[in-house]
């Protein structure tokens, strides 16, 4: 039997699924786990674990800013030993499944290297022709990846865009004012393509 289930209403599996989010992700790309807790209590994240038979072999987190009208597909792993059947696939078509019918934002993004993009491609995703640099955790660098686009109806225009990407940094990647990858990135928009 498998059940996808919202952490915010069952945290008793909270220790099983974080234990296979800090498994997948290096630390620069980890963000703290007391801030992702505090993002399901708060609403601002849906976390859902996907369980087989009651153990967790994978999650999800989307990120919903309503007011800027966007959510971030922010995190997507599978238990090590399970990787390669598929389940990356049913988890993200799980994921677009919420975001159409319970978010009502209009973008859904996903940040992606080359490897995943051609996966979220296939399921819908558009990717946009930007200079997309992610800020790593815990560092001052930054890493190339692809910004990809789910819309429901509305255009993305660049207005937009700046917006939701500083809040990306603020918010995603606890940046401050002051850091030049904010700035550094919103000076790479200049207009929206999706290839």
């Amino acid at each position: 039997m498998h059940q996808f289930l919202d952490l915010s209403l069952h945290l008793d599996y909270w220790d099983e699924t974080i234990r296979i989010y800090t498994d997948s992700f290096p630390k620069w790309e980890r963000e703290d786990t007391s801030n992702i807790l505090k993002n399901i209590k708060n609403g601002t994240y849906k976390m859902f674990s996907y369980l087989e038979d009651g153990v967790v072999v994978g999650f999800y987190i989307l990120d919903i800013n309503s007011s800027l009208n966007y959510a971030l597909f922010s995190f997507l792993a599978i238990k090590e030993s399970r990787r390669g059947e598929g389940l990356g696939s049913k988890l993200c078509l799980s994921a677009i499944e919420y975001f159409h019918k319970n978010i009502k934002s209009d973008w859904l993004f996903i940040e992606a290297q080359q490897r995943q993009a051609e996966l979220y491609k296939k399921l819908g995703f558009s990717k946009l022709s930007l200079d997309y640099r992610v800020p790593e955790f815990h560092s001052s660098n930054s890493v190339v990846m692809n910004l990809m686009l789910l819309k429901k109806n509305k255009e993305l225009d660049a207005h937009s865009l700046k917006k939701i990407i500083k809040d990306i940094f603020h918010r995603g990647y606890s940046l401050v004012d002051t850091d030049m990858r904010i700035q550094e990135q919103i000076d790479r928009i200049d207009e929206i393509k999706l290839i």
